[in-house]
């Protein structure tokens, strides 16, 4: 999947799902990290999702690669850089998905591979009239 097409699709069921725009454009950057992610680091490939459950917005990525001896550092960034370098990506990836969610979840898979669960509370844009 391109990374591209996740973010859109993930912003577009993010709106319909009653998220503000600006929430909505959160979930397309995290969708896009994701993406990004398995486009990058798995050569077999994975699954991006995304539904509502409950009062969550969850983004979900598996992906059938090799793991990771330690899943966590995955959302460690670069300790002690208030951002990235010039030529660098812009959220170091999941450092990223961990400042735009409010939960997010890492793990090895059984039988191998990585899943990675993010969850976005849903707060609802409001709306004057009259």
């Amino acid at each position: 999947m391109d990374s591209v097409v996740a973010a859109s699709l993930a912003r577009r069921f993010a709106r319909e799902a009653g998220l503000s725009a600006a929430s909505s454009a959160e979930v397309a950057l995290v969708a896009s990290e994701l993406a990004t992610n398995l486009i990058r680091h798995t050569p077999r490939g994975g699954t991006l999702e995304v539904w509502r459950e409950d009062a969550w917005l969850v983004i979900r990525s598996t992906d059938r690669g090799p793991g990771m001896a330690s899943p966590e550092r995955l959302f460690a960034g670069r300790e002690g850089r208030p951002g990235p370098l010039p030529g660098e990506s812009l959220g170091e990836g999941g450092a990223a998905v961990r400042r735009l969610t409010d939960e997010v979840q890492v793990s090895n898979r059984e039988g191998g591979g990585l899943e990675v669960v993010a969850r976005k509370r849903m707060t609802f844009e409001s709306r004057r009239f009259g």
